[in-house]
C-alpha cells in the first residue's frame, strides 16, 4: 500500500526532525548536560538558557525514499565536530573551547584531561610523565590552574597537579575550557583563567560494557574494565561500575608510580522531565615524583656531565637524595548527586551537593639532630645522640563538601530567570611528624608510634597546621531571547560571603581568619547575524582570595620559633572582556576572539625570604595587564580528513613594582624591585597548534604538533625557557564486531617524536634570578634559581579494546 504525497512528505520531515533532535554527530543519542551546558537541538539554533557552553546542531542528513514506503535516514558522523573532534560548534555568549568524544578515543587511555586539552590555543600543559600517574600544570592567558576552577561534571575537584585522581578517560564524553568566564551557578569564584570542566558518561539503557589493556614505554601497564546494568527492572534506574590499575617507571629518575581506581554512575529519568544522575569515583595511588631541576642542572644532564636527580642507592649520611624517601601516598573520593526537579507553573529547582575528600602523606628523607633537645625514638625509648637518618612525614587531611540550589523559573517563552545558593566548605589538616628508617633506608608505617621521634615525651611535629573557608553565595542570573532567537541577552550576579582561617598549632598566635563579602557581575550578549555567522561579547569580574595558609606566621629554620609573614597578600581581583565572533558551514568552522584582562594584587607562588631564609609563599605580585587573540579553525570531514589550526597571541605585563629587601649602606631596607614594564612570568606570546585526523570508520590516526614561545621564570626577566615544540601521533584500527564483541580495536600513541630533552614549564618561580638594584638604590641579592617541568622523552603505548 503506497503513500500519499502529502503524507509521505510529513513522514520524511519527520524523520529528518528526529534525527537532528535525538542524535549529535556520530549517530549516538545526544547527551543531557549537566547544569548549565546546554544539549544540542535541531534546526538552526536550539533555545538554551544559561551561560554554559551550548553546541548549534547543523546535522548534516539525507531522507532517501527508496520506494513508496521504505525511508533510510543516514546522519554524517561528528556532525558538530571539527577537527576529529578537536573542535566543536558553540553558540555561548562567550569563549568556549571543547575537545570531544571522538578525540578523547584515539588517544592513549592513560592519558589525562591535561593531556587531551594542551592543543586548545588559550592554554599551555605541562606534564611530568606519559603515564597519566603523575600529575602537572597548567598556563592560561598569564594565569595558572590556580585560578582556574577545575571541575567534574560541573563540581569542583583538585588541582591539575591532582587532575588524574578524578576520572578515568574511558568515561569521559567531553572537556570544556573556557577560558574567559564561568557560568554563574557554577561552584566557584577563582576563576580568573575560566573553567575547565570534563563531562562524564551516563550510562546506557541496554547492557554492556568495555575491556581494555595498555602496554608501553618505562614499563607502563594498564587495564581497564567497565560495565553497564542497563535499565534494572521496570524501575528505570540504569547503572555502569569501571575499575582500572596502572603501574608505570618513572622515565626520569628512580621509582615506580602506581596508581587504582574506581568510577560508578548511576541514572534515573522521569516522565514529567525530572532526573537524577549520582556519580562517584575512588583513587588509590603511590607515587614517587622527580626532582625539578634548575637550568643549570638541565642543561648539564642535556650535555651528558652528570644528573640532578634522586640516588637510587642509599646513603645513610644523605638521605634526601635516595629515590625511595621522595614518594606520596594519597587517596581520593569524589561524590556528586545532581537532581533536577520539574514543577508546576513554569518552574523547576536544581540541587547539587558534592563532597571530595582527599588525604594521605608525602613524605622525603631528612637528618634529624637530637642533641640537646631530649629526643627519643618512641615515647620513653632509646635517645637520639647527633644526627639519625629520619623519614620527614607531612600527614594531610582534606575533606570538602557543598551544594548548589538553584530556582529556574520561564515567565515567557523567550525569558528564563535562576536564583540560587551555593554553600562551599574546605578544611585542610597537615601534621608533619618524623620516623627513624631501617637499617636498609626503608620505612616504617608513619603512623607507628615506637619508631617516631618524640622531644620532651611528645611526638615530634614541628608544624600542625588546619587552614580552610567557608563560602556562602547568592547568585541571580537572567537570560533572554529576543528577535526569533537569535539576539540573546545575559546579566547576573554572584555575591559570595567568605569567611576563611589559619590555625598553625605550633605557634605563638594558633588562629587568624578574615571574612570578605565579594561581588561578581557579569554580563554576555550574542546575536546571530545569520544561519554561519555569530558575535557576542562578554565581561566579568572575578577574585580570588589568597591561599588561607598566608594568613598565619611562618616557620623560621634559623630560630626554629615562628614570624609574622610580611608578605600575607591581599585578595585578587580581575576584570575581563572578550568579544569573538563564530562562523560555522558544511565545510569548516572557526572562532576568533579578542580579549582583555586587568588584574589587581597578583597572586603567585614563590620562593621569598624571611629573616635571611627561604621560604615558599603566595605573594601580590601586582599589577598585571593581559590582552591577546585566540584564534581556531578546523573543518568537517573531507574524503575522511579533518584539519585543525589554533593559535593565541598574547601581549602580558607587569603594571607594578613589587616590595622586597635590600642592602643600603650596610643595613636591610624595605625597597622596589624594578619589574614594572616587565613581560608576566609564564606568559609566552605565541602558542600554535595544528592537528590532521583521517578516520574512515575502521582506519584512524591522528597527528598534532604545538609551539609555545619563550617564557620568563623570573619577574625580573632575567631567565626564561626557550620556545619548544611538542608532538603526538595516534594509529589504530576498528574491526568488525562479532558475536559478543564490539568493535574491537587496537591502537598505538606516540608522544615526543624525536626524543627531544626540553623545558616545558616553571615549577617554582623566583623575584629575580641575579642581583638587582631597587628603586631606592639598594641592593637587591638573588632570591634563588627558578625550577622546571620536563617533556617526557619519547614514548609510545599500545593498546587493545573490545566492547561487549
Amino acid at each position: 500500500m503506497k503513500m500519499k504525497t502529502g503524507a509521505r512528505r510529513l513522514t520524511l520531515l519527520t524523520a529528518t526532525v528526529l534525527a537532528g533532535v535525538f542524535c549529535d554527530g556520530s549517530g549516538h543519542a545526544a547527551s543531557q548536560s549537566r547544569g548549565n551546558h546546554a544539549a544540542a537541538t535541531g534546526g538552526s539554533q536550539g533555545k538554551a538558557h544559561g551561560r554554559g557552553s551550548m553546541a548549534i546542531t547543523h546535522p548534516r542528513t539525507s531522507v532517501n525514499a527508496q520506494d513508496a514506503e521504505a525511508i533510510s535516514v543516514r546522519v554524517s558522523r561528528q556532525a558538530l565536530n571539527g577537527g576529529g573532534g578537536m573542535m566543536r560548534r558553540e553558540i555561548a555568549p562567550h569563549s568556549v573551547q571543547t575537545v570531544t568524544k571522538q578525540y578523547i578515543e584515539m588517544q592513549s587511555p592513560a592519558s589525562t584531561a591535561l593531556d587531551m586539552i594542551k592543543n586548545l590555543p588559550s592554554v599551555t600543559v605541562s606534564t611530568v610523565d606519559s603515564s597519566g600517574i603523575l600529575g602537572g600544570k597548567i598556563n592560561s592567558r598569564s594565569l595558572t590552574d590556580s585560578d582556574m576552577g577545575i571541575l567534574l561534571n560541573g563540581v569542583p575537584v583538585a588541582t591539575a597537579y591532582y587532575l588524574n585522581q578524578n576520572v578515568d578517560t574511558e568515561n569521559v564524553n567531553m572537556i570544556s575550557v573556557t577560558p574567559g568566564s564561568s557560568a554563574i551557578d557554577l561552584p566557584v569564584t577563582s576563576a580568573a583563567a575560566g573553567i575547565m570542566d570534563s563531562q562524564t558518561m551516563t550510562p546506557s539503557h541496554k547492557f554492556g560494557g568495555l575491556m581494555d589493556f595498555s602496554y608501553g614505554t618505562n614499563n607502563l601497564s594498564r587495564e581497564f574494565i567497565r560495565v553497564e546494568s542497563g535499565d534494572i527492572g521496570n524501575s528505570g534506574i540504569r547503572t555502569f561500575a569501571s575499575f582500572s590499575h596502572t603501574h608505570s617507571r618513572n622515565w626520569n629518575g628512580p621509582g615506580t608510580n602506581e596508581r587504582r581506581h574506581l568510577d560508578f554512575g548511576a541514572a534515573k529519568d522521569f516522565e514529567d522531565g525530572s532526573s537524577v544522575n549520582l556519580f562517584v569515583s575512588w583513587n588509590h595511588q603511590f607515587t614517587m615524583e622527580p626532582l625539578k631541576p634548575t637550568a643549570k642542572q638541565f642543561y648539564n644532564k642535556k650535555d651528558g656531565l652528570g644528573t640532578y636527580n634522586y640516588s637510587s642507592s642509599y646513603d645513610p649520611s644523605n638521605p634526601s637524595k635516595y629515590g625511595m624517601l621522595n614518594g606520596n601516598m594519597w587517596d581520593q573520593v569524589f561524590v556528586t548527586l545532581p537532581v533536577h526537579l520539574h514543577l508546576p507553573e513554569k518552574f523547576s529547582f536544581d540541587f547539587k551537593p558534592y563532597y571530595v575528600y582527599n588525604g594521605g602523606y608525602t613524605y622525603n628523607g631528612s637528618l634529624f639532630n637530637g642533641s640537646g633537645r631530649n629526643a627519643t625514638i618512641g615515647q620513653g625509648g632509646s635517645g637520639i645522640a647527633g644526627s639519625v637518618p629520619t623519614a620527614s612525614y607531612y600527614s594531610v587531611y582534606r575533606p570538602h563538601a557543598g551544594t548548589v540550589a538553584k530556582l529556574n523559573y520561564d515567565p515567557v517563552s523567550w525569558d528564563h530567570m535562576e536564583l540560587g545558593y551555593w554553600f562551599d566548605y574546605q578544611d585542610n589538616q597537615v601534621n608533619n611528624m618524623y620516623s627513624v628508617l631501617q637499617s636498609n633506608g626503608r620505612q616504617y608505617f608513619p603512623y607507628n608510634s615506637s619508631k617516631g621521634v618524640y622531644v620532651n615525651g611528645e611526638r615530634y611535629m614541628p608544624y600542625q597546621g588546619d587552614a580552610g573557608w567557608k563560602i556562602h553565595s547568592l547568585f541571580f542570573q537572567n537570560t533572554a531571547k529576543l528577535l526569533n532567537d537569535r539576539l540573546t541577552l545575559n546579566g547576573g550576579i554572584k555575591v559570595a560571603m567568605i569567611n576563611r582561617w589559619t590555625v598553625n598549632g605550633a605557634s605563638s598566635t594558633p588562629r587568624t581568619e578574615q571574612n570578605q563579602v565579594v561581588p561578581l557581575p557579569q554580563v554576555g550578549i550574542s546575536y546571530r547575524i545569520d544561519q554561519h555567522n555569530m558575535i557576542y561579547v562578554n565581561a566579568e569580574g572575578d577574585f580570588r582570595m589568597p591561599d588561607p595558609g598566608s594568613l598565619g606566621q611562618v616557620y623560621d629554620a634559623q630560630t626554629g620559633g615562628y614570624v609574622g609573614n610580611p608578605y600575607n597578600p591581599k585578595p585578587q581581583y580581575s576584570i575581563k572582556e572578550e568579544l569573538g565572533w563564530r562562523f560555522d558551514n558544511d565545510y569548516f568552522m572557526t572562532d576568533l576572539e579578542l580579549f582583555n584582562y586587568s588584574i589587581t594584587n597578583r597572586l603567585l607562588s614563590t620562593s621569598v625570604y624571611v629573616n635571611n631564609q627561604a621560604i615558599s609563599s603566595t605573594i601580590n605580585a601586582g599589577n598585571q595587564t593581559a590582552r591577546g587573540v585566540d584564534f581556531m579553525i578546523s573543518a568537517h570531514p573531507w574524503h575522511h580528513f579533518s584539519p585543525y589550526v589554533s593559535v593565541e597571541y598574547l601581549n602580558a605585563t607587569m603594571d607594578s613594582n613589587i616590595l622586597t629587601t635590600g642592602m643600603l649602606n650596610g643595613q636591610t631596607v624595605s625597597d622596589l624591585l624594578p619589574t614594572k614594564g616587565k613581560k608576566a612570568v609564564q606568559s609566552p606570546h605565541v602558542h600554535a597548534s595544528a592537528g590532521l585526523t583521517y578516520d574512515d570508520g575502521h582506519f584512524f590516526a591522528n597527528g598534532s604538533v604545538s609551539y609555545v614561545s619563550s617564557q620568563y621564570a623570573t619577574f625580573m626577566n632575567d631567565e626564561k625557557i626557550p620556545g619548544y615544540i611538542t608532538d603526538n601521533l595516534s594509529l589504530g584500527y576498528r574491526f568488525n564486531s562479532f558475536g559478543r564483541f564490539k568493535a574491537p580495536k587496537f591502537q598505538l600513541n606516540f608522544s615526543n617524536l624525536g626524543g627531544d630533552f626540553v623545558r616545558t614549564g616553571v615549577y617554582s618561580l623566583v623575584s629575580n634570578a641575579k642581583a638587582a638594584k631597587g628603586i631606592y638604590g639598594s641592593t637587591i641579592s638573588s632570591s634563588g634559581t627558578p625550577t622546571y617541568y620536563l617533556y617526557p622523552r619519547f614514548s609510545v603505548t599500545g593498546n587493545i579494546s573490545v566492547g561487549f
